[in-house]
């Protein structure tokens, strides 16, 4: 049994490679040309990457309701335009979105609450981070529901 965030985060996954963003592989093993999707780690390859690692962000009301980061890494060849595009269909995808679940999840409101400028890391491939917030429900044995 996964706990919330990995669910949430595998659900995210598995959505975005389902709208044809990228290739969701648990194990990480992606192939040249691929668009990898990589939770909680950057590997240095495939050189097109999507990373995501989640991050607290409100969690201290005491209630079930959770405001949970995740921050979108994106990573791909010199031309910024590609990051650029990239992070644009996800946002088209998620900023706004409404009760929908994602692993199992339900999320109430999905936004982007802020994105960077893109830089060419040590090897001149870009990179776009970007972050959204997802409010969930997330229960535990002291909360109050």
């Amino acid at each position: 049994m996964s706990g919330h965030t990995t669910s949430l985060l595998t659900g995210l996954a598995e959505l975005l490679a389902a709208h044809g963003h990228g290739v969701w592989r648990p194990g990480g093993a992606y192939n040249a040309g691929e668009v990898g999707i990589t939770v909680a780690r950057k590997p240095d390859t495939p050189d097109d990457l999507i990373a995501l690692t989640p991050y607290d962000v409100d969690s201290t009301s005491g209630t079930e309701d959770i405001v949970q980061g995740v921050q979108f890494w994106f990573r791909s060849g010199p031309d910024p335009r590609v990051v650029l595009d990239r992070e644009d269909a996800v946002f088209e995808l998620l900023h706004m979105r409404e009760h929908f679940a994602l692993g199992g999840v339900h999320v109430n409101l999905a936004w982007r609450n802020s994105l960077a400028t893109p830089a060419a890391d040590p090897r001149g491939r870009q990179e776009l981070p970007a972050n959204y917030y997802l409010r969930t429900v997330r229960s535990a044995p002291h909360l109050i529901a």
